[in-house]
């Protein structure tokens, strides 16, 4: 037993004198390969410090197409809108200049009305000198009941001698123009629209012409009646038909004066 022992010892211990030397080394170069720092590359750029104390953070200038910076937001209370609230005042009522404008053209509609009226008489004078023809037109219509007559106008040879846009032909059969022509052959206008009273969306329009002849010394009288005996404005609502029956009825006369020799100047006028 003894003389096995100590075989096996010899043979153990050149073992591990060739064992030991061999871990050593590998330790060595395990720490060498961990203590040694990386090189960085140079295509990557060194990353900046994270550090907020160790250095002062430096600024790139902007370029060209650099965003430009963005204002920072007021600081403290901010005050509320103020609201505007319209001028109501200037929007209803009218300015003095409007009212003196106004004012203005009324004068002046006052005064060419004037000037109309005694244009009229002078050529009535003049007229009742070199014709000896009086001529009375009128002009009414007879179916106001139904119908509103909204305009109507007469005209002469051509020549207006009577406008109205006020319905007044519906009122009476007053004379509507009182004037002197010559002797002869002459031409009378009638135009009238009116207005279905029961339904407004239902208007006519009648027109005539005549033909009259002046007597010399004698005054010359015209009656004309206007009409429209159709029943469209009030029973197209019932029943959705009807008619218009427009007309105009002229009389034609003339009066001789009581005294033929006097000048037709003074004739009264109505």
């Amino acid at each position: 037993m003894t003389s096995r022992s100590l075989l096996l010892a010899l043979l153990f211990v050149p073992l591990v004198a060739d064992a030991a030397p061999k871990k050593k080394t590998a330790k060595k170069k395990a720490t060498t390969t961990k203590t040694e720092p990386a090189e960085p590359t140079p295509s990557e750029p060194a990353a900046p410090s994270t550090d907020a104390g160790s250095a002062a953070p430096t600024t790139t200038p902007a370029g060209p197409s650099s965003a430009p910076a963005t204002p920072a937001p007021p600081t403290g209370p901010v005050p509320p809108p103020v609201e505007t609230k319209p001028d109501v005042k200037t929007t209803e009522e009218p300015t003095p200049q409007t009212d003196a404008d106004v004012d203005s053209l009324r004068q002046e509609y006052l005064q060419l009305r004037d000037e109309l009226f005694k244009s009229r008489a002078r050529a009535n004078t003049v007229a009742s000198q070199l014709y000896s023809t009086r001529v009375q037109i009128k002009l009414t219509y007879t179916t106001a009941r139904y119908y509103n007559p909204a305009k109507a106008s007469i005209r002469l040879d051509g020549a207006s001698v009577y406008e109205d846009a006020g319905g007044a032909i519906a009122g009476d059969d007053g004379i509507r123009f009182d004037g002197y022509i010559a002797p002869g052959r002459h031409l009378i206008t009638f135009r009238v629209e009116a207005t279905g009273k029961d339904d407004d969306s239902f208007t006519s329009v009648t027109e005539s012409q005549i033909v009259v002849k002046a007597v010399a010394g004698k005054d010359l009288v015209v009656g004309a009646k206007a009409k429209d005996g159709g029943d469209i404005a009030y029973e197209w609502k019932k029943s959705e038909h009807g008619s218009y029956g427009l007309g105009l009825d002229v009389g034609v006369k003339t009066i001789a004066r009581s005294d033929a020799a006097a000048a037709p100047a003074g004739a009264k006028k109505k």
